[in-house]
């Protein structure tokens, strides 16, 4: 039983390792992920991608980086990972990642990364106290993002991350403080799992003093045994020799009477003959004599067999009495351990009850709030665990052997292609929620200037189609959001990459030009086109699709969100097209900020 204990005490540390294994994983995902709503302006020069991770126990988060960079690039370049053990050495990297336990102020790294385009990304600190900070809580990973430091930086950010990210304080406290009191707890275990560690090692060790002790006296007695044999051995041989005596004795008795008659036959030759006669009797007394001494001499040898024989069987005794006692020892630590785990059991039990009554009270208080919030929270709460779902099924089609498996990577396609949907609905929910409830700044902005802003997120994807994109900016700017007008140029760019025509490269043609005293966006594409007959009154409603091919990955919220940050900005949006023929859409917007 007690073998079985510590064997079960392995099998668990090694279910520890095997999860600190797929939480590195995970963050390494999280890191690439990062990298796909940042622009770099810098990397053009660059033969590489370079990662620094600081810290110098930091070892198996560096190969898991190192594994996944010979399968995946960042921005198209390869990724080198590099090791960081002072803020001094802080040089020629991309990406800065940096975990709580490494005592590390952020704000003295901070200002090392001012205007060099390096991306903190840091784990358990405090709420946007980093530029991307994120920590694991019930098997999901949370992040904030301060857009700020980024902008310090030289760094541009999607709005599409800000909507990922944990945006109210109280939140992250919150998510924060519990994460901390998890900390705690895992200290005290693992502080018990050590000292429990100690226990059995010394509990192995007696046993193993115990176990040698029986070994050798087990080698005693065998080796006892064969001094028993040998006598034994010893004593038939000698037995052997009395047969023979006393067989000669018999025949010197046979010679004796004999001789007897002879004398009363010969009794002329009586006096020659007994002298010899006696002569003969003193030799046969002394015979008799020395085999009374072998008799006893073999029955001490007996005797003495026979008190060893004891003396074994009592050794043999007292070591199955310690055998007993050592399996009964065992028996009551793995029933006082059994105990502890019941009660640690208990009380983890107890401890859930209550926080689920506190979360549960928590969330008949949240439903006091706005239609807005309740959107918020619940598309935000659903993304984390898409994320991990997505992640998880890199994982497996890293580590699935198509050859091997005929079933298994067309049930993960599938997998896949129901996250991508689930997360893009969700991503258009946060989106539809930030635009509802945030009023962007407006300003003075050149449309010429967001574009290019954007650009370089498609430009791979764009060259990898062979797309053509003619820009012709006029001098007339527009008093409008900067964020908003790129949303809106990200949302036309991805549909004219989605809804493009497979027989004609795709061409698209961006033009601005002042007209009756407002802005106007000419925006076309060669793409497959909508039929506005067939769906007239139905261009800018949400969750509308216009293609039948479910290929084409979207959730219908693009147009409604394209209408509505058209509306907030003053502006007008109209839609000429015909399928098959490509679209255009005529965007006009104020030239100036309106008069109060």
């Amino acid at each position: 039983m007690f073998v079985l204990f510590v064997g079960n005490l392995a099998l668990g540390q090694i279910g520890l390792e095997a999860n600190k294994t797929i939480r590195n994983k995970q963050r390494v995902n999280y890191i690439y992920n990062f990298t796909e709503y940042i622009t770099w302006s810098n990397l053009g020069d660059n033969t590489s991608f370079t990662i620094g991770v600081y810290g110098l126990d930091k070892e198996a988060l560096i190969k898991e980086l190192e594994k996944v960079a010979t399968k995946k690039k960042i921005k198209n370049l390869p990724v080198k990972v590099v090791n960081i053990t002072t803020v001094s050495a802080i040089n020629d990297i991309d990406i800065l990642y940096i975990y709580n336990e490494s005592k590390v102020e952020l704000n003295a790294v901070l200002p090392k990364l001012a205007l060099k385009e390096v991306l903190l990304v840091s784990e358990n600190y405090p709420f946007r106290e980093s530029m991307i900070n994120f920590m694991e809580f019930e098997n999901e990973l949370h992040f904030d993002v301060n857009e700020k430091h980024i902008n310090d930086a030289g760094l541009l950010v999607s709005p599409q991350l800000l909507t990922f990210s944990i945006q109210q304080q109280k939140d992250w406290e919150e998510i924060f403080t519990q994460l901390e009191e998890e900390h705690d707890k895992i200290e005290v275990q693992t502080d018990e799992l050590e000292a429990l560690n100690e226990e059995i090692d010394r509990q192995k060790a007696r046993l193993d003093a115990q176990r040698e002790q029986i070994k050798k006296q087990q080698r005693n007695l065998v080796s006892q045994e064969g001094d028993i044999e040998e006598k034994k051995q010893e004593l038939a041989l000698k037995l052997t020799e009395i047969s023979l005596q006393k067989r000669e004795l018999s025949k010197l008795q046979e010679l004796i009477n004999r001789q007897n008659d002879e004398t009363y036959r010969l009794t002329n030759t009586l006096d020659q003959q007994e002298d010899s006669i006696q002569l003969r009797k003193r030799e046969l007394l002394k015979q008799r004599h020395m085999m009374s001494e072998q008799e006893q001499s073999i029955f001490n040898q007996v005797e003495a067999i026979n008190k060893q024989d004891a003396k074994i069987s009592s050794q043999l005794e007292k070591m199955r009495s310690q055998g007993l006692l050592i399996y009964l020892f065992a028996g009551i630590i793995v029933l006082i351990l059994a105990l502890i785990f019941f009660a640690w059991r208990e009380y983890r039990r107890k401890k859930k009850s209550e926080e689920e009554v506190r979360i549960q009270n928590k969330k008949l208080l949240a439903l006091n709030e706005s239609l807005d919030s309740f959107v918020y929270r619940v598309s935000h709460d659903l993304k984390a665990p898409v994320i991990n779902v997505k992640n998880m099924i890199t994982m497996l089609k890293e580590h699935t052997n198509e050859e091997e498996e005929s079933l298994v990577p067309k049930i993960i396609d599938n997998l896949e292609l129901s996250s991508n949907r689930l997360d893009l609905t969700i991503t258009d929910l946060l989106e539809l929620s930030r635009i509802e409830k945030v009023d962007e700044i407006r300003d003075q902005i050149q449309i010429e200037e967001v574009f290019k802003s954007i650009l370089p997120e498609y430009q791979n994807e764009l060259d990898e189609i062979g797309a053509n994109v003619e820009l012709t900016f006029g001098d007339s700017g527009t008093y409008s959001s900067f964020s908003e007008m790129a949303s809106v140029l990200q949302n036309l760019l991805t549909n004219s990459i989605k809804y493009r025509r497979i027989d004609t490269p795709l061409t698209i043609k961006i033009s601005t030009r002042e007209k009756n005293g407002r802005m106007l966006i000419d925006y076309r594409d060669n793409g497959q086109g909508i039929d506005l007959k067939q769906f007239e009154g139905k261009l800018f409603s949400m969750f509308q699709r216009f293609t039948s091919d479910q290929s084409i990955s979207g959730t219908g919220v693009g147009m409604y969100i394209i209408k509505r940050l058209i509306d907030k900005n003053n502006g007008t949006i109209k839609l000429e097209s015909e399928l098959n023929k490509g679209l255009r859409y005529l965007i006009t917007l104020p030239s100036k900020m309106p008069k109060s």
